[in-house]
């Protein structure tokens, strides 16, 4: 089991979206086809990213910053209880940091 090291340095680059995961062959069932379900999401700014066919999971990304994200790349509640709990859960596997260049955690 992969452990998460290291901690938060405020870089801001996991709060620049919103990360949904849907059940996959539902999705698909009301669209058609994929293609037809990522040409739909394409046009609202959804993004289908990746997909796990084993789990029936299908993972969609908007580009939608954080409206507690400052101009500086500073959570304003991250010391905070009004920080939401997937935040602070935030990453919970080596997945939730491909393409984060200056986060500070790791999964070893």
């Amino acid at each position: 089991m992969m452990k998460r090291q290291g901690e938060c340095t405020s870089c801001g680059e996991c709060c620049q979206t919103v990360n949904i995961t849907a059940v996959r062959d539902i999705s698909i069932q009301q669209h058609g086809s994929l293609k037809e379900l990522k040409l739909y999401l394409s046009y609202r700014g959804i993004e289908v990213v990746g997909e796990n066919i084993e789990k029936n999971l299908l993972f969609y990304s908007m580009e939608i910053p954080c409206s507690q994200l400052s101009v500086d790349f500073k959570c304003k509640v991250h010391n905070s209880p009004e920080k939401p709990l997937i935040c602070n859960r935030f990453p919970r596997d080596r997945e939730d940091l491909e393409g984060l260049k200056d986060c500070g955690y790791r999964f070893s």
